[in-house]
């Protein structure tokens, strides 16, 4: 199973329907701040939740609606193949009248929920402050962060964190005539015996006697290795206490870091590990947890909003080698809101089959609110095939003029074409790339000769302020010819 298209009406951020089509591929998407990628996370994430818990939409619904048209909120998400695996597609429906994720003899999305596996960078925020001035505690990012879903047999079905807030709603609750200290005192011993057994297994080191299959290390070490800083690390999780009246902690639970760099002992970790490296362990660990769920199912999906916020260069490459490596079959879903970022993933995922890039906008409208626009993953060239079919020919110069420089700079660096050196990446100019080309003699002189002369005499022209120069429609058609016939000369070129 994959999904193929997603529909949404009145969803969070999306005013009326929106349909994206993504064709069963993974999705990388760019979105500035307000332009609806997060409704698109929690849209998908209460799709699959619907399945084992009631979800009121009317709390979800846009709040500009008209009130005559309230009511309609609707997630509709289409599957191909289907979850037997046969070629026709499967279509299922969240809404206000429907729900098709709990339909009877089919746990294919409930199955899928399971998982676990929608991460928002959100769930990384507690790695700003966790450092101590003399050790580390993950306590809080574990528990309220990366494993608050994570449930196995000894949760009894139950999620960690909300194992844990069940303690912490017991501690809060006030004693009277009714609800006496001894009660207070039986109810919270329980809940926090309860969250300690099941916590406390994840830390339990296996041996040959004693096997520990949900032992964290072992499902995160895999992935953290991957990451390559070369770091070793023992999680130790020391169990609070509370406080004689109940009240709560007079020491807090914490899990800290005993850790190795480089095979040498590191003896103050809050000094060592900065936040890039903490993100990493952060998220080891839940892609290693999301691992450890049995993997027999129809539909497999891995959602990460923004979590490349807190990564540096060197651990935002390797998370995307992990993904390749780690989750072949999983649909996976990416989100950032770093433009420059974005568009260096986009180059990198050029080529490869199995992804889609997607941009999201925020557009104002008439009454002053703003909505998504989304624009898919269509080329340069196509959308300056579209900008000339609307009469935009400036609009379409640019996007042609855009296709070219990415070609040549392209080419120029997958045959290791070397340029003239400039100390500012500003200063280099499509003139650098097209010369280092046509001077190693890959192109036919016709070809040259055409995009010489549709660089000066439409692309260039085009795209500045020019009042003396005649934007013709048929000069820009063949200059977009042009630079299609110059992509398949150069993709040809082994």
């Amino acid at each position: 199973m994959k999904i193929q298209k997603i529909e949404l009406n009145n969803y969070k951020a999306f005013y009326g329907k929106q349909l994206l089509n993504v064709s069963g591929k993974n999705v990388f998407i760019y979105g500035e701040n307000g332009s609806g990628k997060s409704s698109l996370y929690y849209a998908l994430k209460d799709f699959f939740q619907s399945s084992i818990e009631t979800i009121n939409l009317s709390k979800v619904e846009n709040i500009f609606i008209e009130p005559a048209n309230k009511g309609n909120v609707f997630i509709k998400v289409s599957f191909k193949p289907d979850k037997d695996g046969k070629k026709r597609g499967k279509t299922y429906e969240f809404s206000t009248a429907v729900n098709d994720t709990r339909i009877v003899g089919d746990t294919s999305i409930r199955d899928a929920n399971s998982l676990k596996s929608f991460l928002t960078y959100k769930h990384l925020l507690d790695i700003h402050h966790i450092k101590s001035d003399k050790e580390i505690d993950l306590f809080s990012l574990l528990v309220k962060g990366v494993l608050k879903h994570f449930k196995y047999t000894l949760t009894a079905g139950k999620e960690l964190g909300a194992l844990w807030s069940e303690v912490e709603r017991l501690l809060s609750t006030e004693t009277n005539r009714s609800y006496n200290l001894i009660q207070k005192k039986r109810e919270v011993n329980a809940a926090l015996l309860e969250f300690d057994t099941a916590f406390n297994q994840l830390f339990i080191s296996p041996t040959a006697s004693k096997p520990n299959p949900e032992y964290l290390l072992d499902h995160a070490k895999p992935i953290l290795e991957l990451f390559d800083n070369d770091i070793e690390l023992i999680l130790q999780y020391k169990k609070g206490k509370l406080h004689d009246d109940y009240t709560g902690f007079k020491k807090e639970p914490t899990v800290n870091i005993d850790l190795k760099y480089a095979g040498k002992p590191v003896e103050k970790p809050h000094l060592f590990l900065n936040e890039a490296r903490l993100s990493a362990i952060a998220i080891s660990i839940y892609l290693g947890m999301i691992k450890r769920h049995p993997q027999l199912k129809p539909y497999k999906i891995l959602f990460l909003d923004d979590i490349f916020i807190g990564l540096d260069i060197s651990n935002r490459l390797p998370l995307l080698k992990i993904i390749d490596t780690h989750f072949i079959e999983y649909q996976i879903f990416i989100t950032t809101y770093d433009k420059p970022w974005y568009e260096f993933v986009k180059s990198f995922l050029e080529g490869k089959a199995g992804w889609v890039t997607i941009e999201f906008y925020a557009t104002k409208t008439h009454k002053g609110y703003e909505i998504p626009r989304i624009v898919d993953n269509s080329d340069y060239l196509a959308k300056a095939d579209q900008h000339v079919r609307e009469n935009d020919y400036k609009s379409a110069a640019v996007y042609t003029r855009t296709a070219f420089e990415r070609e040549v700079q392209k080419f120029c660096d997958r045959k290791n074409i070397p340029v003239p050196f400039h100390k500012q990446a500003k200063k280099y100019t499509s003139e650098n790339f097209w010369n280092a080309i046509k001077g190693q003699g890959h192109l036919l002189p016709p070809m040259v000769t055409d995009i010489e002369q549709y660089r000066d005499l439409v692309l260039n022209a085009f795209s500045h302020y020019n009042t003396e120069k005649h934007e013709i429609r048929r000069e820009l058609t063949s200059a977009i010819i042009a630079i299609k016939n110059l992509k398949v000369t150069l993709d040809a070129i082994v």
